[in-house]
């Protein structure tokens, strides 16, 4: 196999759904997958209508941004998030290396016999491990999350904690939406390689409405800034996952 180098960018919102303010989610979710960013949703949905509504928008999202949605309760959530940084990269690096055993061989790895695929899958395995990882953590603290923001910051400590037991290199950024003030997106956290929950624990305060758009676009903006002052290679990889 080639050179497969690169850095797997994912932008991970956790909300309960129903954007009410700024630009459509889903466009701002669609203009990061054309940069190169994979956009997770991970769904704290209530029942009754208004969950619906926040389910069929959380889903739409992540088609969207060529990612993966889960719907969970709050006791799910941090083992989902763990689980859906996982499969975001080893869904990306299966792409990288069947579009490389194409061009190489012709065929890709569900053509080749059981022995062949699963040493494909060691590779896989070891590239997940190693490969730089870019996430940017998108959270709801709109009122009507009020109620969920501790588990939110319990999911983003294990997360990073999780971050920090790779072997590859490792940056997350925190976002609110809406921010303080009368600001729509906050920074809580630039690109770092664990997350301060010191800092964490003072600004996810549940207020205001739900500007989903403007925070997917917040994010894709960091990526951007890091790119500028970072001396790692930029990424060719595009990796899109299925939404379920």
């Amino acid at each position: 196999m080639g050179d497969v180098k690169g850095t797997i960018r994912q932008i991970l919102v956790v909300t309960d759904g129903c954007s009410n303010v700024g630009d459509d989610p889903v466009v701002a979710a669609s203009n990061a997958r054309k940069q190169g960013m994979v956009v997770n949703v991970i769904g704290i949905v209530d029942k009754g209508e208004v969950g619906q509504h926040g389910k069929m928008e959380a889903l739409s999202i992540a088609d969207a941004g060529g990612g993966m949605c889960r719907l969970v309760q709050p006791v799910e959530l941090s083992a989902t998030v763990q689980m859906m940084t996982h499969q975001t990269m080893q869904l990306t690096l299966q792409q990288v290396v069947n579009q490389e055993l194409l061009e190489v061989m012709g065929k890709s790895t569900e053509d080749l016999p059981p022995m062949e695929r699963s040493k494909v899958m060691q590779v896989v395995d070891k590239l997940e491990e190693e490969v730089r990882l870019e996430v940017v953590v998108a959270v709801d603290t709109s009122a009507s999350m009020r109620d969920k923001i501790p588990t939110v910051r319990e999911a983003i400590r294990d997360l990073s904690l999780s971050l920090q037991a790779r072997q590859g290199d490792s940056r997350v950024a925190v976002i609110t939406f809406p921010g303080s003030g009368d600001s729509m997106v906050e920074t809580v956290q630039p690109f770092q390689s664990e997350v301060d929950m010191a800092k964490l624990d003072d600004i996810l305060v549940a207020r205001g409405g739900t500007p989903t758009g403007p925070a997917i676009d917040h994010a894709r903006g960091l990526f951007q800034q890091l790119r500028d002052v970072d001396d790692f290679p930029t990424s060719r990889w595009t990796g899109e996952t299925q939404s379920q």
